[in-house]
């Protein structure tokens, strides 16, 4: 896993399986000792423990896009990807040094997702009450009901905004993985007329058609990784695991993303990267 791939190795493709090999490892060296050792209870362990599962496949996903040229839709990925990776983050990093106030500060986070995520899910049913039959509506009614009385268990104040979560991580956060895995890919979540239109190039002999982007390759999957590994460095700090050959590893990839890594003094201090 040391050996570091040359320029012509990384064109062909090698550096992009590297990665993927580096995820399954992380993968492995974070699930089994979490499941030989702890009994995922609460639902900061059960968060953490599915979120490594469901990221991964995510990964996987793009890494399999890259390789078959599908930029756009692999851009598509690496935005969820980036957000739900920001967003535990933000749960995981208590506002306060004091470890005995840490748990109740990352379920009352927990807390703001949860009841976030409801009151969305209510948003849209609403929405569709105009356009449903009869009999749809029924069901819809009731569906709408018991999610507001779910909702009404929650007595925590709105989720931030997705910029303001960037915000209240590290500066590494906020100016390094927010521009880059956030905005750089969102002209391939939201398919606007602008993206369409910079799809075509007039020249002299006519116009051509791209229906890709032209990121390089192993920049797309260097942004996989890195998301990874911000996951599995939070994930790791949660359950107490080691986290030193993480790093290393990470940083043998490449330095070009060394910059979006969590600051290991502020992680293991679970939040010297205070919200104010």
């Amino acid at each position: 896993m040391e050996r570091f791939f040359t320029a012509r190795e990384a064109k062909n493709g090698s550096l992009i399986d590297y990665d993927a090999a580096v995820i399954k490892k992380w993968f492995i060296e974070t699930i089994e000792p979490i499941e030989q050792n702890v009994n995922p209870e609460t639902r900061t362990d059960m968060v953490c423990v599915s979120s490594i599962a469901v990221c991964v496949n995510y990964a996987n996903a793009v890494l399999d896009l890259i390789r078959s040229g599908h930029n756009m839709p692999a851009k598509a990925l690496l935005r969820v990807l980036c957000e739900t990776v920001a967003k535990i983050a933000w749960c995981l990093v208590s506002p306060k040094n004091k470890k005995k106030d840490r748990k109740q500060a990352v379920e009352r986070k927990f807390d703001q997702w949860e009841k976030d995520a409801l009151y969305k899910k209510l948003r849209i049913l609403y929405e569709f009450r105009s356009i449903v039959s009869s009999e749809q509506s029924r069901e819809l009614e009731d569906t709408i009901r018991k999610i507001k009385l779910k909702e009404r268990k929650f007595h925590a104040p709105p989720m931030p905004k997705t910029i303001e979560i960037f915000n209240k991580l590290s500066s590494n956060w906020r100016s390094g993985v927010y521009p880059r895995g956030f905005l750089q890919f969102n002209d391939a979540v939201h398919i606007d007329i602008h993206t369409l239109l910079s799809r075509i190039y007039c020249e002299e002999g006519g116009m051509n058609i791209s229906h890709d982007s032209n990121e390089e390759l192993t920049d797309l999957s260097g942004y996989c990784l890195s998301f990874m590994f911000q996951l599995f460095y939070l994930v790791r700090t949660h359950f107490g695991l080691d986290t030193t050959e993480l790093l290393k590893e990470f940083q043998s990839r490449s330095e070009r993303f060394e910059e979006a890594k969590p600051e290991k003094s502020k992680a293991e201090n679970e939040g010297s990267d205070s919200e104010h």
